[in-house]
């Protein structure tokens, strides 16, 4: 579109965090099926900073660098012929937007470029620069709102793709740390709730959640943070366990930092009775169970006055060795719970510790009973699999062991 002295106005605008689009005004580059293509790659590798100057060196590498290409000269010079013909056909207005001078290269074009991953870049890089904090702060948060998740996930296996990818999430959490340290300083916890939700949502189990809970609890709303941590212990036992030691500890570090004010004897009840009584085994984190687990040991200690069976029981493939199939064990996963749930007693509980593993808490339960309570399950299991499944137990500690 032209404004009233013919000066072309509108904007190409490029988004490549989350997914990939390009407009230009109300039209779009679609690229079609060649959106994934070396020509639709090279758009998204010179869009990465518009209007810049690229060698073509590092343009053969990002595009060529794994591949045995005879001529990689010869088949970027074949990528930007591809591109130029695209570009002739696309909304874009009629001119040279691939700019060659010697062994660099850039797009322009003479019209105005833009990317959110350049804008992203700039605003972190303005930061690094500034010297005022409140100047920083809103530097970063800037940044921040241009941050929609992961560099071009589509690509997410391309060598140039990752090596990006990594080097944004990096200065992404480089600003959230800065911004998150100074929104607690100016006390502002409100925005300290909505920049680590969004945070949250694209690195789980990174550690934002503890600044969001801590959020939740200094504005009063101790309810959702209650629903937010159980939200999060859900998805951890979704993904089988914890990613890492590190993980774990940051899981319990966020349940340490959960925080209800001065209640009653009924509202303390509950805030710790389960919201229904369901018969069999009762389903709890992973680091639940191991606060269970250690206060058993405690209690076993004293002679004579507990005893317990701590069984391991692992999701088996056709073949009779542990399956390794994410979404089989999901899915049996499912049905091993239910058999727990039918067989185990209601003081028994049970936990996910990884994808095909799950410790089972057997209370009153001595070695010579454990067994009668694997074959019970199996066949349970079994029943559930039409005859198809398996599941092996065995004996981890009686108290006796560990």
């Amino acid at each position: 579109m032209k404004g009233r002295q013919g000066v072309i106005t509108e904007k190409l605008r490029v988004k490549m965090f989350g997914s990939f689009s390009a407009s230009y005004g109300d039209e779009a580059l679609t690229f079609g099926r060649h959106r994934d293509s070396k020509f639709g790659q090279l758009f998204q590798i010179l869009m990465t900073r518009p209007g810049q100057w690229f060698s073509k060196g590092d343009v053969m590498n990002f595009l060529y660098g794994r591949e045995e290409v005879e001529d990689p000269n010869a088949s970027l010079n074949n990528t930007i012929f591809r591109l130029r013909k695209y570009l002739e056909a696309s909304p874009l207005p009629p001119g040279d937007y691939l700019i060659l001078n010697g062994g660099v290269m850039r797009f322009d074009g003479g019209i105005e470029a833009e990317s959110d991953v350049w804008n992203f870049e700039c605003a972190v890089r303005k930061f690094e620069k500034e010297q005022d904090r409140r100047k920083k702060a809103d530097l970063c948060l800037n940044a921040c709102e241009l941050y929609r998740g992961e560099f071009l996930p589509q690509l997410s296996n391309e060598q140039w793709v990752i090596e990006k990818s990594r080097k944004y999430e990096e200065l992404y959490f480089k600003a959230m740390n800065y911004l998150l340290h100074y929104l607690k300083e100016e006390g502002d916890y409100r925005s300290i709730e909505n920049v680590s939700a969004r945070a949250v949502e694209f690195y789980p189990c990174a550690g934002w959640e503890s600044w969001r809970l801590e959020s939740l609890i200094a504005l009063g709303k101790h309810e959702e943070a209650e629903k937010f941590y159980q939200e999060t212990a859900a998805y951890v036992q979704q993904i089988g366990g914890f990613l890492s030691k590190d993980q774990q500890i940051r899981f319990r570090r966020l349940g340490d930092r959960m925080r209800w004010p001065e209640g009653t004897a009924e509202d303390i009840g509950r805030c710790l009775m389960e919201p229904e009584m369901k018969e069999g085994a009762y389903r709890c984190t992973l680091p639940g169970f191991s606060d269970c687990f250690r206060m058993v040991k405690r209690t076993a200690a004293r002679e004579g006055l507990i005893c317990f069976s701590l069984l391991l029981c692992t999701i088996l493939d056709s073949g009779g060795r542990p399956s390794s199939d994410r979404e089989y064990c999901e899915k049996q996963g499912k049905k091993l719970c239910a058999s727990f749930e039918a067989y185990l007693r209601r003081g028994d509980i049970y936990t996910r510790y990884s994808e095909n593993q799950y410790l089972l808490l057997c209370i009153g339960a001595e070695k010579e009973n454990v067994e009668d309570i694997g074959t019970r399950i199996n066949t349970d299991y079994r029943k559930r699999c039409g005859g198809r499944g398996s599941i092996s137990y065995r004996l981890l500690d009686d108290g006796s062991i560990w």
